[in-house]
């Protein structure tokens, strides 16, 4: 047995055939079917029915399906382990961050990472709702800044610290036809209006509401971007990271929503990592840097607001 038998099987499992296994792994299709057909063969196990059109799992299948996940995630931890031994300073920081943080307080300690590490190599990915801690799980991130916490306990062997919530403004077009009154309007002004929603489509769905209204006419979206643009245009209205407006709001393109009826939504944020994957000196100053910065952030609003 191999561990490139093992991914195979996985890889058969998660995109659903031979083909679409072999295409993600980067190899022929015979490839993939003698790794199974071997690895069958050498556990005296039928692993997959192949009557129908596409492979399905036996029962003995899936019990070893999940094994496999198991044996691949522990080959994961002892390679990143030994290459973090190995090197000292890590190669490649991985960070994904929720769509919702302001990504240019993320630059500015990336910045001075840069500075610090300068031979090492960054991917950062932005995704929306529970999809970054989906990637933190899955292994494919060092670090993930999530919006919402409910999803911690659903992922075992996790560390997290809390950041600075994120303030979702209720926003129309100033060009709306509806924006004269935006200081006045209520949930009974805005039935059957559209609303503009950024949807969840990790696998762990958050399932919050995050204040749709139900008699409202949801445009359903992938990003706070669209969404936003969506909204300048005029064709509905919604609810925006307040740092990604400051300036339409100061010139009046967007206007808030500020009856009682509405009113900035406070979305929990974190900054996590799984306790199982090593972290290096150049992971770790990112952390801190986060975390500091954060904490001047909560402080200087204190003040101000006192």
């Amino acid at each position: 047995m191999t561990l490139e038998q093992l991914r195979a099987l996985v890889s058969v499992v998660d995109h659903g055939g031979f083909r679409a296994a072999s295409e993600a792994l980067h190899k022929s299709q015979s490839a993939i079917s003698i790794a199974i057909k071997n690895l069958e063969e050498e556990l005296r196990v039928e692993i997959f029915e192949r009557e129908g059109y596409r492979p399905l799992l036996t029962d003995h299948g899936k019990v070893l399906v999940q094994k496999a996940r198991t044996v691949l995630s522990q080959a994961r931890d002892l390679s990143d382990l030994a290459q973090h031994y190995a090197q000292g300073v890590e190669a490649e920081l991985r960070i994904v961050v929720s769509e919702v943080f302001d990504i240019q307080e993320v630059l500015r300690a990336l910045r001075i990472i840069r500075d610090q590490y300068p031979s090492t190599r960054l991917t950062l990915f932005v995704e929306n709702f529970s999809a970054p801690l989906e990637i933190l799980e899955d292994k494919e991130a060092d670090i993930a800044m999530v919006a919402g916490g409910e999803m911690f306990d659903k992922i075992e062997m996790t560390r997290y610290e809390k950041l600075c919530p994120v303030s979702l403004i209720p926003v129309v077009s100033g060009c709306s036809r509806e924006q004269k009154d935006a200081s006045e309007l209520t949930k009974e002004d805005l039935h059957g209006a559209t609303q503009v929603v950024v949807t969840d489509r990790s696998r762990n769905r958050d399932e919050r509401k995050y204040g749709i209204l139900e008699t409202s006419v949801p445009w359903r979206v992938n990003d706070f971007l669209t969404k936003k643009q969506i909204i300048l245009s005029g064709l509905g209205w919604g609810r925006v990271p307040l740092h990604m407006i400051g300036d339409e709001l100061a010139s009046g393109d967007l206007v808030p929503l500020s009856s009682s009826d509405f009113g900035p939504v406070e979305i929990e944020t974190y900054i996590s990592r799984t306790t199982n994957h090593p972290f290096g000196p150049v992971a770790e100053a990112f952390w801190n840097l986060i975390i500091q910065r954060d904490y001047e952030k909560t402080n200087k609003i204190t003040v101000k607001l006192q």
